[in-house]
């Protein structure tokens, strides 16, 4: 029976691997190139414009990557606020790539290899937690990218979460409530590598929860020829003008999803 190894590639699994890494870097930047009026465009049009070249740069990335994600449920509308789990940097090309849309993430990830300047130029929200006036400052934006019809994607965990899931911040969710956008749950679940079902320790392959270096694990996952995951999208929550009621019910939802 086939295994997954988590060791380091050796090879050509390795070879397979670094070529896989540079087209996805070449590729990236040429999208961000064919996006130039989106990326140049003065804010709040920005975020909107570069939603369709966030979500062609994701499908690129996935043919890179040997992703092969199915999807379940009714797509989201536009303006939508959509939370999700968070199993490491993988998530963004598995879920990006279903329709236009725009990130918020951690501030820490502009100084990630390629993702950082990648995210930078694709009008990704940054939110900073750690200073209130720039987190304050970070839901303003998310609030006004969702008011201008632009699709956000979150994940309120706040950091990789592996096989469980983290009770969701409330923060983002202060957005939805300012520009009463709907708030969609969606869940994201890796099903196997090269055929073989990920099991909790094997999800490691894609996951990326435990404090390892980036390329190393980016290495590792693309020396494998195919992962399947799957991004399944709930009913939007109830319109509500209480951020906290608002994470309870999407955090509760998203358990449910990934059951």
């Amino acid at each position: 029976m086939t295994t997954i190894s988590l060791a380091p590639p050796t090879g050509w699994a390795r070879q397979r691997a670094i070529g896989r890494l540079v087209l996805f870097a070449g590729s990236s930047w040429l999208v961000v190139a064919s996006g130039l009026h989106g990326v140049l465009s003065r804010f709040p049009r920005r975020w909107r414009r570069t939603a369709p070249y966030i979500a062609r740069w994701a499908r690129v990335g996935r043919r890179a990557l040997g992703l092969k994600v199915r999807v379940s449920g009714e797509l989201p509308a536009p303006g939508s606020l959509v939370v999700a789990n968070h199993q490491g940097w993988v998530d963004v090309p598995t879920i990006g790539g279903v329709g236009p849309c725009i990130f918020a993430a951690r501030h820490d990830m502009r100084s990630w290899p390629l993702f950082g300047a990648l995210a930078a130029s694709g009008a990704t929200i940054f939110i900073n937690r750690q200073h209130k006036r720039a987190g304050v400052r970070g839901i303003q934006q998310v609030a006004s990218a969702l008011a201008v019809g632009a699709t956000v994607i979150g994940f309120p965990e706040g950091t990789s979460s592996g096989t469980g899931l983290l009770p969701f911040r409330t923060g983002l969710f202060e957005a939805a409530v300012v520009s009463g956008a709907p708030v969609v749950p969606a869940s994201i679940r890796y099903l196997a590598v090269d055929g073989v079902p990920l099991d909790a320790q094997t999800l490691r392959v894609v996951g990326w929860f435990e404090g390892e270096p980036f390329l190393g694990h980016a290495l590792r996952l693309a020396s494998h020829h195919e992962v399947t995951a799957e991004v399944t999208f709930g009913q939007p929550l109830p319109i509500s003008s209480d951020r906290r009621e608002l994470a309870a019910g999407a955090e509760a939802a998203v358990r449910t999803l990934l059951v």
